[in-house]
């Protein structure tokens, strides 16, 4: 489908398979995505912020100020949303890649970094928990734009619990439909993979679960019916963008990776048809007791993938992010607020 304005989408038509343990999609065909000049990566919020961490090659940290303790603060939170920045030939095109948890933390985080989001063309829900579509109903209403797209996968709109353990539950509810309908946002939702912006970007849809060890989120259930709760543990809506940096590679984003970050990348590789993994940047999913003995077996299969640059993040946890910085010194960058990664 083409929008009048040039932003186009096209979901790649397939018929899932899913079964109660694994999903491997039927589709083969290589998608063509298109490769960009440049790409920059803005962490609009993070669980973490560091304000003297330094500056690199490839990544700007936002400047100290004499009157620092005067001045609005960024916020972090148990939440993410990146901002792509997508250059070809002297244009730009901008997605946003979720929005948090807390109405107004990333309506906060864009007005202390000075963005303004007039030009939005695309926003894209990783899944349905609450802690990535938190702000998007805020931000809709500051941009009072008509007609933006948002891509999520069908999914997204389930109502879910997280129950632990310990008995104590937490309410994952979804983005509210109606209230986004309201507001004349354009949804498109779907399984399979879709471009945004004439091909440059790819929502990877519904990522194939291929390694015996990712196995999605046990203590997830859905409601059924009225307060009918069901196990659903493979939270089917996890999905990334990937980009194809020219003379790079892949840039591939994936906001909690509930999928399995192996999976997410051996997943983008296999329907792009691009074996280079040039930048990693997201959430890992392996904080917590059920997930950390999954580690070691992960940052194995991370480190023959190579991808150039790392920068892990929201739901990554310390033990994740310590043992990759060791076992991947040269790609690991630490992610923090207001972070700006220029991958050119």
């Amino acid at each position: 489908m083409c929008r009048s304005d040039g932003i186009s989408f096209n979901a790649v038509r397939s018929h899932n398979r899913v079964t109660s343990l694994k999903f491997t999609s039927p589709y083969t065909d290589i998608l063509r995505l298109q490769t960009i000049d440049s790409l920059e990566v803005t962490i609009l919020i993070d669980n973490t912020i560091d304000i003297l961490l330094p500056s690199t090659a490839h990544v700007n940290r936002p400047p100290l100020t004499w009157d620092w303790s005067g001045r609005p603060q960024l916020r972090a939170e148990h939440g993410y949303s990146l901002l792509f920045t997508i250059r070809k030939k002297g244009t730009s095109r901008t997605i946003l890649y979720d929005a948090g948890l807390a109405p107004d933390t990333l309506i906060h985080n864009l007005a202390v970094l000075g963005i303004q989001l007039t030009e939005l063309d695309a926003i894209v829900l990783s899944h349905g928990h609450a802690d990535h579509h938190g702000g998007l109903l805020g931000i809709i209403h500051s941009l009072g734009k008509k007609n933006l797209p948002l891509v999520l996968h069908p999914d997204a709109w389930k109502n879910r619990k997280i129950k632990f353990p310990s008995g104590q539950e937490i309410h994952m509810p979804p983005p509210d439909r109606q209230a986004l309908e309201k507001n004349d946002v354009q949804i498109i939702d779907s399984r399979a993979p879709s471009f945004l912006l004439s091909d440059q970007a790819l929502v990877t849809g519904q990522v194939d679960r291929v390694t015996e060890y990712e196995n999605g989120f046990p203590y997830q259930y859905e409601e059924k019916d009225d307060d009918n709760w069901e196990l659903d543990p493979w939270i089917w809506d996890d999905q990334g963008v990937v980009f194809h940096i020219n003379g790079k590679g892949l840039v591939v984003a994936s906001s909690c990776s509930h999928s399995g970050v192996v999976n997410v990348l051996r997943n983008a590789q296999r329907i792009t048809g691009i074996d280079k993994v040039h930048a990693f940047i997201g959430g890992m999913h392996l904080t917590g007791g059920i997930f950390e003995k999954i580690i070691p077996q992960t940052i194995k299969d991370l480190t023959t993938i190579q991808p150039d640059i790392i920068i892990p993040g929201h739901c990554t946890g310390w033990k994740a992010t310590h043992l990759i910085s060791h076992e991947m010194p040269h790609a690991y960058t630490q992610g923090s607020v207001g972070t700006r990664i220029q991958l050119a």
